[in-house]
């Protein structure tokens, strides 16, 4: 007698593995726009933080160097501008003579590049918009609040308040305690 073996194929069925694919699909297409709001906030923080670095590292050189210390808007690192908007990029020199651009002997702290399109930086405070002084002991030319903005999503809205002191705080309301208004 010959007996005959029957071998047992383990594996799936296409049936199976097209039902797989789909549910996988449905859990992509719902984590994905999770993942993009994650993304876009994690950059925002990122710029957030790096605004707040760069007031702090003004003030002290401030008051370190005992010199006037100016963070203005910029475009190529190098220049204040008033045409542009902060999300253009900023400059943080020391303003020897207090005329608000960049000599020779002035020393240029830090410079910053234009943020990601999406992103969206504003600066109120009292006097100009378009320039912050540290003075040599640490105070501030003015009150005034830093508005970070995200054009896909305006409730992440963040600001850093910057007091007559010079000290910097972040938070997600406006100076006055208000919602933070984009745009």
């Amino acid at each position: 007698m010959i007996a005959y073996q029957i071998k047992q194929f383990h594996g799936f069925t296409l049936i199976e593995l097209i039902i797989t694919i789909t549910i996988a699909g449905i859990l992509f297409s719902l984590a994905i726009p999770s993942f993009s709001h994650m993304l876009a906030h994690n950059q925002q923080t990122s710029v957030l933080h790096t605004l707040f670095k760069h007031l702090n590292v003004a003030r002290n050189e401030a008051i370190n160097t005992n010199h006037h210390v100016l963070l203005c808007k910029s475009v190529d690192g190098k220049h204040c501008i008033t045409q542009s908007s902060w999300d253009d990029g900023w400059l943080i020199f020391t303003d020897n003579d207090n005329n608000k651009k960049v000599n020779d002997e002035e020393r240029v702290i830090y410079s910053q590049q234009s943020l990601p399109s999406h992103i969206f930086l504003d600066y109120r405070g009292f006097g100009s918009n378009n320039y912050f002084r540290y003075y040599p002991d640490g105070h501030g030319s003015a009150n005034g609040t830093f508005t970070l903005c995200n054009h896909s999503n305006e409730k992440l809205a963040q600001s850093i308040i910057i007091s007559r002191t010079g000290r910097v705080r972040i938070n997600t309301k406006s100076g006055s305690g208000k919602a933070l208004i984009c745009g």
